[in-house]
């Protein structure tokens, strides 16, 4: 039986860039500051089976960081 990956949505402790990683990873390096991230002692902001899902989660992220967060719902709700 092929198992499904499963992706989280973490927050660089150094940096905060979000990023998108396989949970079944020990580690990961922040695409931003080059950190390696330990995913042990780092807390998951949204778990998925879909990765679709978790790009989702980081544009919002991205979007209310920029204070565009309507502009990008609109834009979701648009593209379906």
């Amino acid at each position: 039986m092929k198992q499904h990956k499963k992706y989280a949505v973490i927050i660089c402790k150094y940096c905060k860039q979000p990023k998108i990683t396989e949970t079944k990873q020990k580690t990961t390096t922040c695409p931003r500051c080059g950190k390696t991230l330990q995913l042990s002692k780092i807390s998951f902001v949204y778990e998925s089976n879909n990765i679709s899902e978790a790009q989702q989660i980081i544009g919002q992220i991205n979007a209310s960081k920029d204070d565009q967060l309507n502009e990008f719902k609109t834009f979701l709700k648009q593209s379906r």
